[in-house]
């Protein structure tokens, strides 16, 4: 499935992106769901302990909620991006659902950054014809990942043994979330691995 998303990449002039580029020995984490009270602020402290800057594709209805925690990731140097307003199933709406959930996020979010539009991830990683579509005619970034950790179904352990086992690469973007603590338990133990292979971690 990856490599079909890799040629609508292409097909899209990367509008749509399921990686960045190869040329330098840069990381791309990214957090799905939040921002979490507890799961947030704690990802928050051991990103800046590591120098690390990263992503969050918020949900808008979480933003209404914990405004100050997205003040926070935005304050610290991170990047935001649109996670939906409800997280609904996008699959299963009128495309006139789909974009103006994803409108109220938007709006929602530009409160934070100034911006009209942000990065898009859909829920699940469930594009859609029209989210594409819209992708293509607003030039709003549609952006999955290329390295899922599996953190909401594995424990902290399992996913730091996962992702040493795999090839982790500069241009890759890896999927994790910040609604549970896995994530936290696995980068505690892969931070300083990476970092000590030279590799970098930036914001899209």
């Amino acid at each position: 499935m990856h490599w079909i998303w890799s040629v609508v990449a292409v097909l899209t002039v990367y509008t749509v992106r399921v990686s960045m580029p190869r040329r330098e020995p840069k990381l791309y984490l990214s957090f799905d769901d939040g921002p979490h009270p507890d799961h947030t602020p704690a990802l928050l402290d051991l990103l800046r302990l590591h120098g690390a800057k990263a992503t969050f594709f918020l949900v808008g209805s979480q933003v209404e909620k914990y405004p100050q925690i997205v003040q926070q990731i935005v304050d610290e140097g991170h990047a935001i991006g649109n996670h939906s307003m409800t997280h609904p199933r996008l699959p299963q709406l009128s495309a006139r659902d789909q974009l103006a959930d994803i409108a109220r996020a938007d709006a929602v979010m530009a409160r934070f950054n100034g911006r009209r539009r942000q990065m898009f991830r859909p829920p699940n990683g469930r594009a859609t014809v029209a989210t594409i579509v819209n992708s293509l005619v607003t030039r709003q970034p549609l952006v999955l990942w290329s390295i899922d950790s599996l953190d909401y179904q594995l424990d902290a352990e399992q996913v730091a043994a996962r992702l040493e086992n795999l090839t982790v690469r500069g241009g890759d973007i890896l999927l994790f979330h910040d609604d549970g603590g896995a994530a936290l338990g696995a980068l505690s133990r892969l931070l300083p691995r990476w970092s000590g292979s030279g590799l970098r971690f930036a914001p899209l």
